[in-house]
C-alpha cells in the first residue's frame, strides 16, 4: 500500500496535534500552595517545580558525601538526578552518570517542548506519548532524507506533502492487532511525519540510507548524532529506582523497574523483548552506570514492575531485592512477585515461589519491610486487594496472617486489582514509625478511600484502628510520619490537611500546617529529609491535581495529556528550639547501608526507635536510609543502641545532640557537622 498521507486528513487529528502542542507548551507558573508555613517553614527552591507524568519522587545520598540529592522516574518522559552541594544548588547528572533511557541517546525520552530547530538535517523525536515525530529541515543543505522504520505494533502515519510514506507491513485486526509494522518514508523538502504507535512501548528500528550524513541527524532533545544509519529508539518506562551500593565503591547503584506494555510482554517475539526488561545499572570507574540485569541472572518474564526494594531477607550479608509485579486484571495469565536471592558470587536467582513469596494471583497495592516482630528478621507487610497480609519471616521462608480489610479495599469498586491506570497504585500507601514510644513499628496506610491505622501489638499481630479515634484525618492522598517538631513525639503530615501534631497525651491534634486546598488530587507524594544540610528536616511534595468532575479513571473519555502534568515545591525548616539527633548507619561490604538495622535512643522523656529505610516518602523506590530523633529539651541522648543487621548489638552512651552521628560496623565512630 503507498500513499501520500496528509496531518489535515481528519479534524480530530488536527485537534489532538493542537492538544498536544498546548499542552508542551502550558507551564505551572504557581507554586504549590501551602495554606500556611506556620512560622517554621520557608520556600526551599530546588529545581524541579513542574514535570510530566512523575512516576516517583525520592531523596538518596547518591555519591556519598553525606548529602541528600533528589531524584524522580516519569515513565517515558524525562527523569531528574539532582546532586545536591550543601548549598542550595543541585546538578543534574543523569546523563553524565550513564542514567539516560538510553545511553546512546541522552534526551531520547518523551518530549514536553518542541527540539529547536538549527542546523540543516534530519530530527527524531518523541513528541507525545504515542507519536514518533521526523522532521526534515532546511533539506536543501543536508540532502536527501530516505529510510526505513520497523516496530513490533500497529502504527498510522501522518505526514506532509514533503514526505512519501509506504507502509509495507501491517498488522492484522487494526490498532489491537499484534504483528509488525513496516514503513519506508523519504523527503527532499521540509516537512514532518507523525507515526502514532498503537503500543509506545515498543522498540522501533531505523535504517537510514539517503545522503544525509550522520552528523546531520538529530535524535532527541539533546539533538545527538547516531553512530550508524542502523539505530533503534528504546524507551524505558521506569517505575521504581531503588538505591544501593551493591559493589562497595561509594557511589548507589540503582536497581530500576519498568513495565510490560500493559502486561502484554509475553506476547511479543524474543526481538522485542530482549530490549524490554528491569535494569540493575551498577557504577563503574569511569563514574558511569552500566546495565548487568541479565548478566547476573535477572529475568523481567513479563513482570509489569513497579516497587522494588532491596532486603536481607535471609540474613546472610548480601543484598536481596524483591520486585512487587502488578497484576493484570484483563490480561491472561498470573504475574507472580519476584524475591532474588544474592548469592555468594554476586548472582541473583529468583525465590519468591520457594519461600512463599510468589503472591500469584493477588493485586499488592503497596509493600514494605521492616521487623514486625521484634525477632531481629524483617518481615513484609503488604496492603493487597483483600486486605492487609503480613509475611512473617521463619528464618528465610516465610507464613502468612491476615491481618485486616483497610478502608482502600471497597466492593462496590472491584477494578482496584487489574486496572491498567497507575494512578489506582498510589492508594494504600503504608507508612512505618514507632508513633507511640513503646518500641514496637506501626503503620498507617493511606488512602483516598480510607486511611487506616495498624498499632503493633508486639506478638506479630496488629490492631486495626480508626484513625479517628486519635485524632488523624479519616482520608488522605498521601500521608508520611515525621517528627515535626524535634520535640521527640511522632507526628503526621498528610496531603492535603498539613500536619498533625501529636500531643503529650498520645492524640493528634490538627495544625493547618503545610496543608494544601481541599482540591481533588489524583496523587501526591511526600518525602521529609534534611535537604539544606542544616540538621533538621524538610519536604518536597509533588501534587497532581485532578483536573476534571471524576476521578480520571471513573471518567467515559479520557486525554492522556489530563494526567500528566505534576507540581512540585520544597520548604526548608527554619524555627524552632528543640534538640535533634541524626544517625548514619555504615555497614559491612554487601550492605553498606545496613538495611534491617536498627536503633534506638532514649532520653529522660522516653524512647524513639527506628529500623534502616523507614523513613521512605517515595512510593516505588529506595533510597533515603537516614535516620533522624527529635530530643526535646535534651542536649545528651542517654543511649543509642544499634541492632546490626547480623543480630549483633552495640550501645553509645552520653551521645551530644545536634550532630549527625555516623557509626560503622566495625566498631568506628565519628560525629558528622
Amino acid at each position: 500500500m503507498k500513499a501520500r498521507l496528509l496531518a489535515s486528513g481528519s479534524l480530530l487529528v488536527v485537534l489532538a496535534v493542537v492538544a498536544v502542542v498546548l499542552a508542551w507548551n502550558r507551564a505551572t507558573s504557581d507554586d504549590v500552595p501551602f495554606s500556611s508555613l506556620g512560622g517554621m517553614y520557608e520556600t526551599y527552591r530546588i529545581p524541579l517545580k513542574s514535570m510530566h507524568d512523575v512516576m516517583d519522587l525520592g531523596v538518596v545520598d547518591a555519591n556519598g558525601d553525606g548529602l541528600m540529592d533528589i531524584f524522580t522516574s516519569n515513565h517515558n518522559y524525562r527523569q531528574r538526578l539532582l546532586i545536591s552541594d550543601g548549598k542550595g544548588g543541585y546538578g543534574d547528572v543523569l546523563t553524565a552518570w550513564g542514567l539516560d533511557q538510553t545511553p546512546e541517546f541522552p534526551g531520547v525520552e518523551i518530549a514536553t517542548r518542541l527540539p529547536e530547530l538549527g542546523a540543516p538535517g534530519v530530527y527524531v523525536y518523541w513528541k507525545a506519548r504515542k507519536t514518533l515525530a521526523i522532521r526534515a529541515h532546511r533539506m536543501g543543505e543536508a540532502g536527501r532524507l530516505a529510510g526505513t522504520l520497523r516496530t513490533y505494533t500497529h502504527v498510522t502515519p501522518h505526514a506532509d506533502k514533503a514526505f512519501a510514506v509506504e507502509l509495507t507491513a501491517q498488522p492484522q485486526g487494526g490498532e489491537g492487532g499484534l504483528g509488525e509494522t513496516a514503513l519506508r518514508f523519504s523527503a527532499e523538502s521540509d516537512g514532518e511525519m507523525a507515526l502514532e504507535m498503537a503500543s509506545p512501548g515498543v522498540p522501533a528500528s531505523v535504517v537510514l540510507d539517503g545522503t544525509v550524513p550522520l552528523n546531520s541527524v538529530f535524535v532527541g532533545s539533546q539533538k545527538v548524532s547516531p553512530r550508524s544509519s542502523r539505530f533503534d529508539l528504546v524507551l524505558q518506562d521506569r517505575h521504581a529506582m531503588s538505591w544501593s551500593d551493591l559493589n562497595g565503591d561509594g557511589r548507589k547503584d540503582v536497581f530500576s523497574t519498568r513495565g510490560a506494555i500493559g502486561g502484554t510482554l509475553r506476547k511479543y517475539p524474543e526481538s522485542v523483548r530482549r530490549h524490554i526488561s528491569d535494569e540493575l545499572l551498577l557504577s563503574q570507574s569511569d563514574g558511569r552506570h552500566r546495565n548487568v540485569y541479565a548478566e547476573l541472572g535477572f529475568e523481567k518474564r513479563g513482570c509489569s514492575g513497579r516497587k522494588a526494594a532491596w532486603v536481607d531477607f535471609d540474613g546472610d550479608g548480601r543484598l536481596d531485592v524483591f520486585v512487587n509485579c502488578q497484576e493484570r486484571g484483563k490480561v491472561a495469565g498470573s504475574y507472580p512477585k519476584q524475591l532474588y536471592r544474592q548469592g555468594a558470587d554476586g548472582r541473583f536467582v529468583d525465590v519468591a515461589a520457594q519461600v512463599g513469596l510468589s503472591i500469584a494471583g493477588h493485586e499488592i497495592v503497596d509493600f514494605v519491610w521492616f521487623d514486625a516482630d521484634g525477632d531481629g528478621r524483617p518481615d513484609l507487610l503488604t496492603s493487597e486487594e483483600s486486605g492487609f497480609i503480613l509475611y512473617r519471616n521463619q528464618g528465610g521462608s516465610f507464613e502468612h496472617r491476615a491481618l485486616g480489610r483497610g478502608k482502600f479495599v471497597r466492593a462496590d469498586v472491584p477494578a482496584i486489582k487489574g486496572t491498567t491506570d497507575e494512578y489506582w497504585v498510589f492508594d494504600g500507601k503504608l507508612a512505618v514509625a514507632d508513633f507511640n514510644g513503646d518500641g514496637r513499628l506501626d503503620v498507617f496506610s493511606t488512602s483516598k478511600r480510607g486511611n487506616t491505622l495498624l498499632v503493633n501489638n508486639g506478638n506479630g499481630g496488629f490492631a486495626v484502628v480508626d484513625p479517628e479515634s486519635v485524632g488523624l484525618p479519616a482520608a488522605s492522598v498521601a500521608a508520611a510520619w515525621v517528627d515535626y517538631d524535634d520535640d521527640g513525639r511522632i507526628d503526621l503530615y498528610a496531603v492535603p490537611q498539613g500536619i498533625y501534631r501529636q500531643g503529650a497525651g498520645g492524640r493528634f491534634e490538627a495544625t493547618g500546617v503545610l496543608a494544601l486546598p481541599a482540591r481533588r488530587y489524583m496523587a501526591a507524594i511526600a518525602n521529609w529529609a534534611d535537604l539544606d544540610n542544616d540538621g533538621r528536616r524538610d519536604l518536597i511534595v509533588a501534587v497532581n491535581d485532578n483536573p476534571s468532575l471524576w476521578a480520571w479513571w471513573e471518567r467515559p473519555f479520557k486525554m492522556a495529556e489530563d494526567k500528566f502534568e505534576w507540581r512540585i515545591a520544597a520548604v526548608r525548616r527554619t524555627g524552632g528550639s528543640n534538640h535533634w539527633l541524626q544517625v548514619r548507619l555504615e555497614g559491612q561490604p554487601g550492605n553498606r547501608e545496613a538495611i534491617g538495622a536498627r536503633v534506638a535512643v532514649t532520653t529522660a522523656e522516653g524512647l524513639g526507635m527506628q529500623d534502616v529505610g523507614i523513613n521512605e516518602g517515595s512510593v516505588f523506590s529506595q533510597g533515603h536510609y537516614l535516620m533522624y530523633f527529635g530530643l526535646g529539651s535534651h542536649a545528651v541522648a542517654s543511649t543509642v543502641t544499634i541492632r546490626w543487621p547480623d543480630g549483633r548489638m552495640q550501645e553509645l552512651r552520653d551521645v551530644s545532640a545536634d550532630r549527625m552521628l555516623v557509626v560503622r560496623q566495625a566498631g568506628a565512630i565519628r560525629s558528622g557537622r
